[in-house]
């Protein structure tokens, strides 16, 4: 047996998760992803890896399948947000940058998370942000006890679904006041050792 025949068996045995990003193929690993110095660095180590500008897709021979396997995670988030930094109209781009450097008091996420008309995928997506920031997606499926990647799927209507959409709204509903409370209480322990050592000081004068 070839060694790409054995690892057309490995894979077989031991597929990828599902992964709206990432594809194996008859002559290798598709990642559906832009451009960027950060993905080019963690695929450097990959042999022959390949960036294909007029697909917009990075292709990887099947002998980088374990590779590519062990930063799965990683390349998924990267992956995400080159897709839709590419794939959003201008005005949604513009709303992009703002997340990333968010005006002192607005915050670009929770109005459009506080919005009726976006779609439940927008709604749970800009809410898992909100908490988490960029990294959002691990933290999000850890703290609510889901699979990465099947939640992933589901947020770019992939076909998979990890449960029905209000349900998972609903959770992430239940977390987001489950952090603000343990955030009010910290916030009041702050104020009542600040409040201590105001008098302290004061005494002391």
């Amino acid at each position: 047996m070839s060694d790409e025949e054995q690892i057309r068996a490995r894979l077989a045995a031991n597929p990828f998760p599902a992964n709206p990003w990432v594809q194996v193929t008859d002559d290798g690993i598709i990642i559906k992803a832009g451009y960027t110095d950060t993905l080019q660095r963690m695929l450097r180590w990959v042999p022959k890896v390949q960036w294909v500008p007029q697909k917009r897709h990075w292709h990887i021979p099947l002998a980088g399948a374990e590779l590519i396997r062990s930063v799965l995670p990683e390349i998924s988030r990267l992956a995400e947000a080159t897709h839709e930094e590419w794939g959003l109209p201008a005005e949604r781009k513009q709303a992009s940058t703002n997340e990333t450097n968010p005006a002192p008091v607005e915050n670009t996420a929770v109005r459009t998370a506080l919005d009726v008309d976006a779609s439940e995928r927008d709604l749970f997506r800009n809410a898992a942000r909100f908490l988490y920031g960029t990294d959002w997606q691990r933290d999000t499926a850890r703290a609510l006890g889901r699979d990465e990647a099947t939640l992933a799927c589901w947020l770019v209507g992939d076909g998979v679904v990890e449960d029905e959409p209000l349900v998972l709204l609903n959770e992430m509903l239940a977390l987001m006041h489950r952090r603000a409370a343990a955030i009010t209480a910290a916030a009041d322990q702050l104020a009542s050792a600040i409040a201590k050592k105001e008098a302290a000081a004061a005494r002391v004068d």
